[in-house]
């Protein structure tokens, strides 16, 4: 159901394609949401079906189907956002085989998480960029305090990556 919501809320922000969408998400919500693109591609077909969304006349080389929501769409979408229920579901592998592993295990854990903590270190940098393009393009606070939980999440866990990598280190 969320994912729905989701591509109507991005769809919300400005017209695009099932492979502009799965990128955006990526880029800009990835540390909160994710989609695969076939997910995408599928939910699409609903949302137009449900006629929440329309595909527009393709044009250009390339053909790619770009979708708009409609203003049924924006409807259900104003809906959901005031129904004032929502789930949080957080699944981390790496915790739980941080959770379930044994003192052998540690270097493999090791490896996987300086392997995070770099993969975090570079999203900083998205981060930065999404900054940098938010302030020049977009006035919107929600936005801009959505991003800020990303940036303060994104340091807490180098934080937290780092004290466990130095402990685990000392261990060995």
């Amino acid at each position: 159901m969320s994912t729905k919501f989701a591509l109507l809320g991005l769809l919300n922000i400005r017209k695009m394609s099932a492979y502009d969408l799965a990128k955006f998400a990526k880029d800009y919500i990835g540390f909160f949401w994710n989609e695969s693109y076939s997910n995408v591609h599928r939910t699409l077909k609903v949302l137009a079906d449900e006629k929440l969304i329309q595909k527009l006349p393709e044009t250009g080389s390339r053909n790619k189907a770009v979708y708009e929501i409609t203003p049924l769409g924006k409807e259900a979408l104003s809906e959901w956002l005031a129904n004032h229920q929502y789930s949080t579901i957080y699944r981390d592998e790496l915790l739980l085989k941080l959770f379930v592993s044994h003192r052998d295990d540690y270097p493999a854990l090791l490896e996987d998480l300086q392997n995070v903590l770099n993969d975090l270190l570079a999203q900083r940098q998205v981060y930065s960029q999404i900054k940098e393009t938010v302030l020049t393009k977009v006035n919107n606070l929600s936005f801009d305090l959505a991003l800020d939980y990303g940036i303060m999440q994104n340091e807490v866990t180098v934080e937290w990556l780092k004290k466990s990598i130095k402990i685990i280190e000392e261990a060995l």
